[in-house]
């Protein structure tokens, strides 16, 4: 079994499935079209065209405006994805070449004809890839129909094709140092010793215009040996087309040439290597030297389209694939949010490549401004790749807002500087307190002295002390007693909280059912909290909150007997909130407790009807028969009943 090279077998998978390219130009003598056998070659060219995926066409041999129409309808039905533009517009006769684009892709300008020494014009044109605005994207084409003939036979026609490449070689010369220059055509050499070849490809003092050969060939190229370079002819004799030369596969004629800055690797370049991922000439295998390109089984393309291309023209396409220039693809902004003076705030960034594949790989560096920072040394990023995921930091040393540019410095011809807007604010930290206008930590909370069942909800405030726009609100999140015998409660249970300028209540309540009489019950509340969950956050100083409530039995020892009408002291005195009014009835009497200002005037009713003998309590909590809380001062409580009336003084506090 005959064992296939390498770049045969590259080029079978090739025909299966073509990979992606950048931006594909193309190359391509029509041979005397719409003139020859126009109506027959129409079908065979739509065929071969299906399989030519190009984005640039160059032709030559194209003799009218209507017949650079009739092509570009060609073009159209071959491949209906792309927008085909060109055709009359971009046809100029004394060139017989016409330009081919698909606008989804580029856009060309400045078209004209160059005049040579030649039978035929050079028509020029620049192409400049969709997406892209700097002169380093885009490029120069040049489409040429150099004089034919065999120097063997003709010497004149050499020595013709070596001044019009002077001519073209001078107008390339005369370009911007650094511009894109691609040639393209029938060029009808025979071999690297032709003067025109080496015209244009030779060093000289102005080299703005030297091009360069992606293959590299010496002496005479019409051999065996370099026959996957060959572009002419696609029939034998007997396979031919009428009109067609005929011959078979044997001559190099149809190329394109680069200039020197295009094969360095860098910005728009040559992608080097064979089809289908490189250059070539469409539709050869290699292994139809002097024969059909069709003849038996064609590795490259198929036979079908090989057929295709044997009747359209007797050259073949030859194709150029062009990597574009990296293209740099970071947010325009980014924003840390907020953290916490102390803390560490990062932020991801992405830099992408986002030419098309292949593309030129991106090399970049990032500078970060003060107050924020980025990874040193150099990056690169794969066109179609994922982006590299880079940390930034932000100083939070201070409090306050911050800002700056971080500029991505990179080879994207368009965007050498893209910049970065960062942002972010510094919060100093929160500053939990017991009360809203000074920094208290620690507080008691006296439920008072009452007998069971008089005693009164109380509460506690947590605050963020001071707090503003450059402070971290204050996250509340737990609340424990500790003992007081399980009888003080936050009712409904604790619910944490994040604080700003508000405060939060926790209401407090002491159970004193069954409590021991004359008892003290104490416990302690602690209250946890921290800033807001931000980089930087701490934990903040527990708020301590001493619980405490007293049982009384109105004054009387347990078991004492109740032997007289009596007003006991009330409890407290003074009061801020209340206190307790305790009174014994010997045997059951109407009575009237009554609360009185110095000036005599009743305030309050307490009591009025019939109580049954011994010990009773009533609560006034420091309020008016409306329930409005008195003004702070000296108070008399009388007690009038069973013909005797008591009294005691009570004084109530600010």
């Amino acid at each position: 079994m005959r064992r296939l090279p390498w770049w045969i077998a590259m080029l079978a998978v090739g025909a299966m499935t073509a990979p992606a390219h950048a931006l594909r130009v193309t190359t391509w003598n029509l041979l005397d079209y719409p003139n020859l056998n126009f109506t027959a070659r129409q079908v065979h060219f739509r065929t071969a065209m299906s399989g030519l995926d190009t984005d640039v066409l160059m032709v030559q041999e194209l003799k009218t405006s209507a017949g650079a129409d009739s092509f570009a309808n060609v073009l159209r039905a071959a491949w209906p994805g792309k927008v085909w533009k060109g055709g009359a517009a971009t046809f100029i006769a004394s060139t017989e070449s016409a330009l081919y684009y698909d606008s989804l892709k580029v856009t060309h300008s400045n078209l004209v004809a160059l005049g040579t020494a030649g039978p035929r014009d050079v028509l020029v044109a620049v192409i400049r890839p969709n997406g892209y605005r700097t002169a380093a994207s885009q490029f120069r084409v040049y489409s040429a129909h150099l004089k034919a003939g065999n120097p063997a036979i003709t010497p004149a026609d050499s020595t013709t094709r070596r001044q019009e490449c002077t001519d073209i070689r001078n107008h390339m010369n005369a370009a911007i140092a650094g511009t894109n220059l691609l040639l393209m055509g029938d060029m009808n050499f025979y071999g690297a010793w032709e003067g025109g070849y080496i015209r244009l490809t030779e060093s000289q003092a102005d080299n703005d215009g030297r091009m360069q050969d992606p293959i590299s060939m010496t002496a005479t190229w019409q051999s065996p040996s370099n026959a996957i370079h060959h572009t002419q002819c696609p029939c034998n004799t007997s396979g031919c087309t009428a009109g067609f030369s005929g011959g078979g596969m044997d001559d190099r004629f149809d190329m394109i040439l680069g200039s020197t800055n295009l094969f360095n690797g860098e910005g728009l370049d040559v992608v080097p290597g064979l089809l289908p991922g490189g250059y070539g000439a469409f539709g050869n295998d290699g292994f139809h030297y002097n024969d059909n390109i069709d003849s038996n089984t064609n590795f490259a393309v198929g036979n079908v389209v090989a057929s295709a291309l044997r009747q359209s023209a007797d050259h073949l396409p030859v194709i150029m694939t062009l990597q574009l220039p990296a293209r740099v693809a970071a947010a325009h902004a980014l924003a840390f949010g907020d953290a916490i003076v102390g803390g560490a705030p990062t932020l991801d960034l992405v830099v992408a490549n986002s030419a098309p594949v292949p593309g030129d790989e991106l090399d970049y560096t990032l500078t970060a401004p003060s107050g924020f920072g980025a990874p040193a040394g150099t990056f690169q990023a794969a066109a179609g790749a994922l982006g590299n995921v880079h940390s930034l930091t932000m100083s939070a040393a201070s409090v306050g807002l911050k800002s700056g540019t971080l500029t991505v410095n990179s080879d994207d011809v368009d965007t050498t500087a893209k910049q970065v807007q960062l942002s972010g604010r510094v919060l100093d930290h929160a500053a939990a307190s017991l009360d809203s206008a000074a920094l208290v930590t620690s507080q008691l909370v006296d439920f008072g002295e009452h007998l069971a069942g008089e005693f009164t909800d109380a509460g506690v405030r947590v605050h963020n002390l001071g707090f503003d726009a450059l402070q971290a609100r204050l996250a509340t999140s737990s609340a424990a007693i500790i003992g007081g015998h399980d009888r003080f409660s936050i009712p409904g249970g604790f619910t944490p909280a994040l604080l700003s300028d508000v405060g939060q209540t926790l209401p407090l309540h002491f159970d004193a059912s069954g409590a021991t009489l004359d008892s003290t019950y104490e416990a302690t509340l602690t209250i946890a909290s921290a800033d807001e969950p931000l980089p930087g956050a701490t934990a903040q100083s527990p708020l301590i909150v001493t619980l405490r409530a007293r049982v009384t039995n109105g004054g009387l020892a347990v078991g004492e007997p109740v032997t007289a009408f009596a007003l006991h002291a009330p409890s407290p005195n003074p009061l801020r909130r209340s206190t307790t009014l305790a009174f014994d009835l010997p045997q059951a009497a109407r009575i009237a407790l009554t609360v009185h200002d110095l000036s005599g005037r009743r305030v309050a009713t307490l009591a009025d009807g019939v109580w049954a003998a011994g010990r009773h309590g009533l609560v006034w909590r420091a309020s008016d028969a409306a329930g409005r809380a008195v003004p702070a001062g000296l108070y008399f409580v009388r007690l009038e009943g069973a013909g005797v009336t008591r009294h005691a003084r009570i004084a109530v506090l600010p």
